[in-house]
C-alpha cells in the first residue's frame, strides 16, 4: 500500500506495510489524497480520502474578569484558554515581555488585516496569558497560536477601545479587591494598609476592614485592573462603593507594569461601619465585573 497522489495533514504518516495511518495533525484544513492498495496476486485498486482537520480553539478573555463573551481592549492583560496549546509551562522572565516562550507565539490579526505578536506573561497546555498588542484595531479580530510553523490554536476576539476588568485579591475575579488604601492624616503623614490578607487556617483571603471614622483623616482606595487606560475622559470612570458614589482622581495605567491600570478614588466618611460593599466601576458607559472590600 502506498500514498499514490494528494496532501496527507501535516504531521500524519501513512505506513506501507500496514497501512495505518498514524500520527496527530499539526495543521487545520481540507485535505484528500489517494492509496494505491496491491494484493499478493499482483491486484491493486485505489480509494480517495478526504479529511477534515479541525483548528484548536483558544478563548481570550480579560485576565481580571475572566468574563465571557466580551470585548478585550489594546494593552490590556488577556488569558488564553484551550488544550495542548504548548507542550511545557513558562513564565516570561525579562522584560520587555517576549513574543515567544517554550516555542509557542501568539499573533493577532485585527480589523484592518494588520497581524502583530502578543506578548507573553506565560505559557503552559491549557492556558496563554498574553498582551493584547498596542495599536489593535477596534472590531473583530483573530488570535492564533503558532509553534514554529504550525497552527496550534486559533479564536476570535473582539478589540474594544475600552474593556474595563478588576483584579482580585485572589485572582478569581470575584470577592475581594485587589487594592491597597492610602491614609493621609491631618499632619500630612501618609501610610499605606492592606484591604485583603490571606488567612492560612481558612485557606482564603478574608477583608482587612478600611477605618474612615476619623473626619481628620482622608483615605484613599487604588484599585488595580486593566483595559482602561484608553478611556475617553477621566470624567467617564465613576466608582460606587456600597452604593455611593466615589469622587475618582486618576484611572490609567500602572507605571512600569506592562498592562496593569489602576483606579484612585476618595472614600466617603459616610461609609463607616457599612462592613463588607461592593465596588462597581463603569469606564465609558462599561462596568467591570463587581470586587468587594469591607468599611469599619
Amino acid at each position: 500500500m502506498r500514498w499514490f497522489a494528494g496532501v496527507l495533514p501535516a504531521g500524519l504518516t501513512l505506513n506501507a506495510a500496514t497501512g495505518a495511518l498514524t500520527g496527530t495533525p499539526t495543521t487545520a484544513g481540507a485535505f484528500s489524497f489517494t492509496v494505491r492498495a496491491t494484493d499478493a496476486n499482483g491486484c491493486s485498486g485505489e480509494r480517495l480520502f478526504a479529511i477534515a482537520i479541525a483548528v484548536n480553539t483558544v478563548t481570550s478573555v480579560s485576565a481580571a474578569s475572566f468574563a465571557t463573551g466580551g470585548s478585550l481592549a489594546a494593552e490590556s492583560i488577556v488569558a488564553g484558554f484551550g488544550s495542548n496549546l504548548a507542550t511545557s509551562t513558562q513564565i516570561a522572565s525579562t522584560l520587555p515581555l517576549p513574543t515567544e516562550l517554550a516555542g509557542v507565539s501568539l499573533k493577532v490579526r485585527d480589523s484592518a488585516g494588520v497581524e502583530r505578536l502578543a506578548q507573553l506573561f506565560f505559557v503552559s497546555p491549557a492556558q496563554i496569558n498574553y498582551l493584547m498588542p498596542a495599536g489593535a484595531s477596534v472590531g473583530p479580530a483573530n488570535a492564533t497560536v503558532v509553534n514554529g510553523a504550525d497552527v496550534v490554536a486559533a479564536g476570535a476576539v473582539e478589540v474594544a477601545t475600552v474593556s474595563p476588568g478588576m483584579f482580585s485579591a485572589d485572582g478569581s475575579g470575584r470577592g475581594l479587591a485587589s487594592a491597597i488604601a492610602l491614609r493621609v492624616r491631618a499632619n500630612g503623614i501618609q501610610s499605606f494598609e492592606p484591604v485583603a490578607r490571606y488567612d492560612a487556617a481558612l485557606n482564603r483571603f478574608v477583608a482587612v476592614p478600611i477605618d474612615v471614622s476619623s473626619t481628620a483623616d482622608q483615605v484613599f482606595l487604588v484599585f488595580y485592573g486593566t483595559g482602561w487606560r484608553f478611556r475617553s475622559a477621566l470624567s467617564a470612570v465613576s466608582c460606587s462603593i456600597g452604593g455611593v458614589a466615589s469622587d475618582v482622581l486618576y484611572a490609567g495605567e500602572v507605571a512600569g507594569f506592562v498592562g496593569y491600570d489602576q483606579i484612585n478614588v476618595r472614600l466617603s466618611p459616610s461609609l463607616a461601619g457599612r462592613g463588607e460593599v461592593d465596588v462597581v466601576v463603569t469606564v465609558d458607559g462599561k462596568t467591570a465585573n463587581v470586587v468587594r472590600v469591607a468599611i469599619q
